[in-house]
């Protein structure tokens, strides 16, 4: 149980953005973005006095969020259930253009992970580290193997032949 009610409401007003923001960018379904919000704020209240305070608030609620979506996701594929993309759905994308949408759908879930911390949320390294339980280095070779992969789908897709470009309509 929290230390305090107050605390936790002050920590859910704080933080429910990004959390949220970020929940949306990992399961892209909106419906379910929600639900990894609910739960992701469920779990920190009932884990709410195992918090250490070496760590920050935003990366502890950042890292119950990941591994809520993640169980969810599993979940979802499990049942053969897919997440819809953001473009489907009235989600988030218009924080980046549809080319770039397109291209982040491409890559790994674990290269759009990083670079949506750090390029959107705008977390530094040492917070991304925290809340994916790795080294900071690890961090850093990601987020280079994420836009290496980025810009090669981006260019790849920009020269290829119109015979061999292919696009959803």
């Amino acid at each position: 149980m929290p230390s305090s009610d107050e605390e936790f409401d002050e920590a859910v007003r704080c933080h429910a953005t990004k959390v949220r923001q970020y929940a949306q960018r990992l399961v892209r379904d909106p419906w379910l973005a929600d639900d990894v919000l609910q739960e992701t704020f469920l779990r920190a209240w009932k884990y709410w006095s195992t918090f250490r305070s070496d760590s920050s608030r935003e990366a502890w609620l950042i890292r119950i969020c990941r591994n809520v979506a993640f169980d969810m996701l599993a979940q979802r594929n499990r049942r053969r259930e897919l997440p819809l993309r953001d473009d489907e759905t009235g989600g988030t994308s218009n924080l980046l253009s549809l080319d770039t949408s397109d291209a982040l759908l491409e890559i790994s879930l674990e290269h759009r992970e990083v670079i949506f911390l750090i390029g959107v949320l705008e977390y530094e390294y040492s917070v991304v580290a925290e809340i994916l339980g790795v080294p900071v280095g690890t961090v850093r070779s990601r987020l280079h193997r994420a836009r290496s992969a980025l810009r090669s789908s981006l260019f790849d897709d920009e020269f290829a032949s119109p015979k061999t470009k292919t696009r959803s309509a």
